[in-house]
């Protein structure tokens, strides 16, 4: 009869404490992510089977794919746990906010310092934890590469060599590049050239890139262009690397560029009103243990912090950790706007973009005749790269670093003066672009 006592009170959730029955708390965690439903599910499967979650009560996980200006009502409200994914700038800005609770649990605290990941602190206290980490880096087509006998490229800067560039002679562009506004990929990829290479080397290598470039509309049409061998490059994150490796049938591959891959990471963090802090660092400690690590490697191709073996990620995890880039978001963040729009109108626009190409084709055409040094391509490389000079209400500016840091926040935040700028900024690349041309054809 005991004994049958026992298993009834552990089936209802009891636990026994001195002899006595007492129920077990049971908890639902609410999860706000910009993860899509059929991912969520797949992570709540495993994350509600795991001996973390039993021992912390959690009989349930609510994902919702949420909209981040909304986040803050959550938050504040108390009708959210957690938030998991959504990128550096958005976490860093609720943290600041106070939208965030301090995670203090030692547990959590004793493995991020084990596995050495990433946190953000203010005042010393950590306000999130980057889980895993989502790298973006290019992919290319041997196909293509092996059609124009052009050398495969392995870091940003051998995307804008004369000798990767020779399909443009014959109106064949070598890389398939995302506008930035619509990308992710794309503003990432500005974000790091710049930083890796200086604002006047990065923007040089950025134009002639907008040169090599079919200009298009999203990361997957740029992802589907290498996969079918329309173009020999473009910039990808891993996962959408992977998926163009598989549909073309091992044609595309994704490289780990030299020294140059983007390391952008997958945070988590507690809601200020959470109604069960102490249970939410469960998903926490989950998503941060071996099981946590390898599940986040295998569903959406992250790169933990932790070898993942017999994973898809596990080929590429050695040459990805070589190469991570030692990115500083705290850098870009304070022009990456004004460098989006400003390679959107200077580099990306299509009256700009297509006076760019025109020059670049003949430039090419007449290094390979002989007519222009390997000394003369660089000069107009960097005549047509260098840092624009501008006429915005009135006033005069040369677009360098401190020009964009002085700018960023207005070009974020108004919509007219962002118009201006990109009008502005426009008509000065035109106009360069046409007094080069000119003065090329001779």
């Amino acid at each position: 009869m005991p004994l049958i006592v026992v298993v009834i009170a552990v089936a209802l959730g009891y636990v026994f404490l001195g002899g006595v029955a007492i129920q077990e708390e049971k908890t639902t965690l609410t999860v706000i992510t910009r993860l899509a439903p059929d991912e969520s599910n797949e992570l709540k499967k495993r994350f509600l089977a795991s001996y973390i979650a039993r021992e912390y009560g959690i009989v349930d996980v609510v994902f919702i794919k949420e909209d981040v200006s909304k986040w803050p009502t959550y938050a504040k409200e108390g009708r959210a746990d957690l938030f998991f994914v959504g990128g550096y700038s958005v976490f860093k800005d609720l943290c600041e906010k106070g939208y965030f609770r301090v995670i203090s649990d030692q547990k959590v605290i004793n493995r991020v310092n084990e596995l050495k990941a990433y946190t953000y602190k203010v005042n010393d206290q950590i306000c999130f934890i980057a889980v895993s980490r989502t790298v973006f880096s290019f992919t290319i087509n041997k196909n293509f590469i092996d059609k124009y006998g052009i050398p495969t490229p392995k870091s940003w800067d051998d995307l804008v060599t004369p000798e990767y560039s020779k399909p443009v002679i014959y109106g064949e562009y070598p890389i398939s590049f995302p506008k930035p506004t619509k990308s992710t990929t794309s503003a990432r990829t500005i974000q790091l050239i710049l930083e890796k290479y200086g604002w006047e080397k990065g923007w040089v290598i950025l134009t002639l890139i907008g040169a090599n470039s079919w200009i298009v509309e999203s990361s997957g049409k740029a992802r589907d262009d290498v996969a079918l061998g329309v173009t020999g490059a473009a910039p990808t994150v891993l996962v959408y690397g992977i998926r163009a490796e598989k549909a073309s049938g091992g044609a595309a591959e994704f490289v780990a560029a030299e020294n140059g891959v983007f390391p952008d990471i997958s945070p988590v963090a507690i809601a200020s009103g959470s109604k069960n802090p102490d249970k939410a660092v469960a998903f926490i400690l989950w998503l941060l243990s071996n099981e946590g690590q390898q599940a986040l490697a295998e569903l959406f191709y992250y790169i933990p912090y932790i070898r993942p073996e017999g994973t898809e990620i596990g080929k590429y995890y050695d040459k990805v950790q070589g190469n991570i880039y030692p990115y500083d978001p705290e850098e870009a963040a304070l022009w990456d706007k004004a460098a989006v729009y400003y390679f959107e109108a200077a580099i990306a626009d299509e009256e700009s973009n297509s006076l760019l190409k025109e020059i670049w084709k003949q430039v090419l055409a007449m290094y390979y005749e002989g007519k222009l040094s390997e000394s003369d391509l660089e000069s107009i490389s960097e005549e047509l790269g260098k840092p624009l000079r501008f006429m915005l209400d009135g006033v005069e500016y040369v677009f360098d670093r401190e020009t964009a840091i002085k700018l960023n926040n207005m070009i974020s935040e108004d919509v007219e003066f962002r118009a201006k700028f990109i009008e502005a900024v426009r008509e000065a690349a035109i106009k360069r672009y046409k007094s080069i041309l000119e003065t090329v054809r001779g």
